[in-house]
């Protein structure tokens, strides 16, 4: 079974094609557990499987080292966008099936090689700005938007001085969250520029980057007034830099256009389930 290793911004994937269904349901969430482990498997964030998709070009399934199934990723999906394409599969642009719903892509191509994916991740969703956690007996400040998955934004001074392993778990199991939530810290680096640190629910650490957490951080940015609708904010994170617009969108709505790189790292063959 053959297998291709991406990443974005250092969130890295197995990616396996399933178009024919050789991984079975009952396969998909083992299989995960079993890759993705960084001693005894391939060593990855999640294993992404692209499958068919009667309503877009392909279909994006994405299991975390838990088995756990996400609902969306934004570094997955600039990866699968760049797979199919250097696949011959699709042309400059895609659309993408998820869990989270269908999702727009664009390709930048230099040398007939991907270099930057730009995705449509729509709007925000049970957006709660400056909400307060009790967490271990103390009031945490936080802000939660949902963008594919859930997450808990909270701007500090200092992101790096943070022991985010210990700081984030007591937040992302936090009994406020009914279906947890990723935990992303920011720091404002300068007018429009960002730094974020992420824990991700179901990798259960920290993570060299996270997209919808890196889109959820820029969405909270300009709904608090610390960044402005309608300009690429630059967010950056410890595997790579991502920039995110946010965009008035027909109805009202604001509408969030994620940019970043995706990188082929390797490929080879694994046994089948």
């Amino acid at each position: 079974m053959r297998f291709y290793k991406y990443h974005g911004a250092g969130n890295d994937f197995i990616v396996i094609d399933n178009r024919d269904s050789v991984i079975e349901e009952s396969e998909k969430k083992g299989l995960a557990v079993r890759l993705c482990h960084r001693h005894f498997g391939i060593g990855g964030d999640g294993l992404v499987l692209v499958e068919p998709s009667d309503k877009g070009d392909a279909r994006m399934r994405i299991f975390n080292p838990d088995g756990s199934e996400a609902e969306m990723c934004g570094n997955a999906i600039r990866c699968v966008a760049k797979h199919l394409y250097e696949s011959g599969l699709v042309k400059e642009s895609i659309t993408i099936e998820t869990l989270s719903g269908l999702k727009e892509a664009a390709l930048t191509i230099e040398k007939d090689r991907v270099r930057y994916v730009s995705v449509d991740m729509g709007s925000p969703k049970d957006v709660a700005l400056n909400r307060r956690l009790n967490v271990k007996g103390s009031a945490v400040e936080c802000s939660y938007l949902d963008t594919g998955v859930p997450h808990a934004v909270i701007f500090v001074e200092d992101v790096d001085a943070l022991d985010i392993e210990k700081r984030a778990p007591p937040i992302r199991f936090n009994p406020s969250f009914q279906r947890g939530a990723n935990v992303d810290f920011v720091q404002k680096l300068g007018e429009g520029t960002f730094k974020i640190r992420t824990y991700e629910r179901g990798v259960e650490r920290e993570t060299l980057a996270c997209g919808t957490g890196i889109t959820a951080a820029a969405a909270a940015a300009v709904l608090l007034g610390l960044a402005e609708k309608g300009s690429e904010i630059e967010v950056r994170a410890r595997g790579g830099t991502v920039f995110v617009k946010a965009e008035g969108g027909e109805d009202g709505e604001m509408r969030l256009i994620m940019r970043g790189p995706a990188e082929f790292v390797f490929e080879g063959d694994v046994p089948a389930p």
